[in-house]
């Protein structure tokens, strides 16, 4: 009795050698319905006119039922994913046996092997297995992704090296990592994960930048990459650890959170020195806190919890355990819709009227959708991401504007409390025009609300 069975995945010549074979030719085709909690359901007719239906319960026992043809086209109307389509042809050579499986319809190109063996050492020394190592591409024993459930509710597999797209990233030079692109035909957990790791590798650089110089641009680029990544992460939490998703969520947006102050501290300085009518003691003491507060985040940035949380992410990254043989496209496309349903029914709301919490969500929301464009805007299609762009820019800009004037006056304000001079005047750094962008923003949300966003 054959007990040990070997997988292979073979490239397409192996035609070749089977046309030179004595084999016996079997055709089948192969498709799963939905079933109860627990159960898995699929249907195989075996040409040219033999039907059954296959029921698999939560302990993996099989029961196999002959069905009509009228009941089994009945069912096939009802698939779920692709048809699996396949020639098997059987060949035994010195009582071994080996199948040869040519996929057809929409898995065509695909062949695999599977070889029989009575016992170790007999595969071990198969003359044929020797033979056939030319035409072997990988060995696929444990690959779930070519198996038959697979191959009918998942995507066509696909072939790629990760880890030379690792070894690319790592090629770049950190400040040209903004324009490295991950490739379209890819799983979605392997497209998310080199996305996420060109994001540590950039968070990294201007972690590094930031202490050398602390220049407001730099802080600003960590900040930005810090707040994309956290959304990356929580767009597609099933693909990651939960446990590993909520820490490292939680974490970069603590750190996106207690940088911001300073960010706006920079920014008030800065327009500190083009205001005529700002004094010397509100630029001095403007001067000071930012140096406080500069320390601190310098120091946040280089203590153990930062560098634990690139540690477990790169860590994460290498993991295989949540694979999902879903395509990185198909996968983009649907978050990315479902992204901006969600901002659809945040404008309907804005009809009756809008306060700064549903401003916010809003704001979330462009915010989410902007990381998604800028990171798959090649998948999604260029053309059709400019026209969003374009679209969520008339709210986008505005509305940024507004935050940060009520973000400056809320550090401004905070600022002159705490401050020992009382008489402190904050006023030349208020902005005198949010009633301006209030009206730009009640004019972009009336144009948006007619607008139909299409991806």
């Amino acid at each position: 009795m054959n007990e040990i069975q070997r997988k292979f995945l073979l490239s397409a010549d192996i035609k070749r050698w089977l046309d030179k074979q004595t084999f016996t030719l079997e055709k089948t085709e192969k498709f799963y319905v939905k079933s109860k909690n627990d159960t898995v359901c699929y249907y195989i007719k075996t040409f040219p006119d033999t039907y059954v239906e296959v029921m698999i319960d939560k302990e993996g026992e099989e029961a196999v039922l002959n069905v009509t043809e009228k009941d089994y086209l009945l069912q096939r109307q009802k698939h779920l994913g692709r048809k699996v389509v396949k020639k098997a042809y059987t060949v035994t050579i010195d009582e071994e046996v080996f199948v040869f499986y040519e996929y057809l319809k929409k898995l065509k190109g695909l062949y695999l092997l599977e070889s029989y063996f009575s016992a170790e050492k007999e595969m071990r020394e198969s003359k044929t297995i020797e033979t056939l190592q030319s035409f072997v591409l990988k060995e696929i024993d444990k690959d779930e992704k070519y198996m038959d459930q697979s191959l009918a509710l998942s995507a066509k597999p696909m072939e790629y090296d990760l880890n030379k797209f690792f070894e690319k990233i790592d090629a770049y030079e950190a400040a040209n990592l903004f324009f490295w692109q991950v490739p379209r035909r890819m799983y979605v957990r392997d497209g998310v994960t080199l996305i996420l790791y060109k994001n540590l590798r950039l968070i990294h650089h201007y972690q590094v930048q930031y202490q050398r110089k602390h220049f407001s641009a730099t802080l600003h680029r960590l900040r930005v990459l810090l707040r994309r990544t956290a959304t990356l992460l929580e767009t597609f939490p099933s693909l990651f650890n939960p446990n590993v998703h909520r820490f490292c969520v939680s974490l970069l947006m603590r750190y996106h959170e207690e940088t911001k102050i300073l960010r706006y501290l920079y920014f008030l300085e800065e327009l500190c020195g083009t205001k005529e009518d700002a004094t010397l003691s509100l630029h001095s003491e403007l001067k000071s806190i930012t140096s406080e507060e500069e320390k601190a985040v310098v120091q946040m940035l280089f203590d153990k919890p930062f560098k634990q949380l690139i540690q477990i992410m790169t860590r994460e990254l290498y993991e295989e355990g949540y694979h999902q043989g879903k395509t990185l496209e198909k996968e983009v496309k649907k978050v990315v819709r479902t992204h901006l349903k969600e901002f659809e029914l945040l404008l309907v709301k804005t009809k009756i009227a809008w306060d700064e919490d549903l401003l916010a969500k809003l704001y979330n929301s462009i915010d989410s959708l902007q990381t998604l464009v800028e990171d798959f805007y090649h998948i999604l299609g260029e053309k059709e991401i400019k026209i969003l762009v374009e679209e969520l820019n008339i709210l986008l800009k505005p509305l940024r504007e507004y935050r940060n004037c009520k973000e400056r006056e809320s550090v401004l304000f905070s600022m002159k409390e705490q401050s020992e001079n009382k008489s402190l005047n904050i006023k030349p750094l208020i902005c005198d025009y949010t009633n301006e962008l209030k009206a730009k923003i009640e004019n972009a949300l009336k144009l948006l609300r007619t607008s139909n966003f299409h991806i």
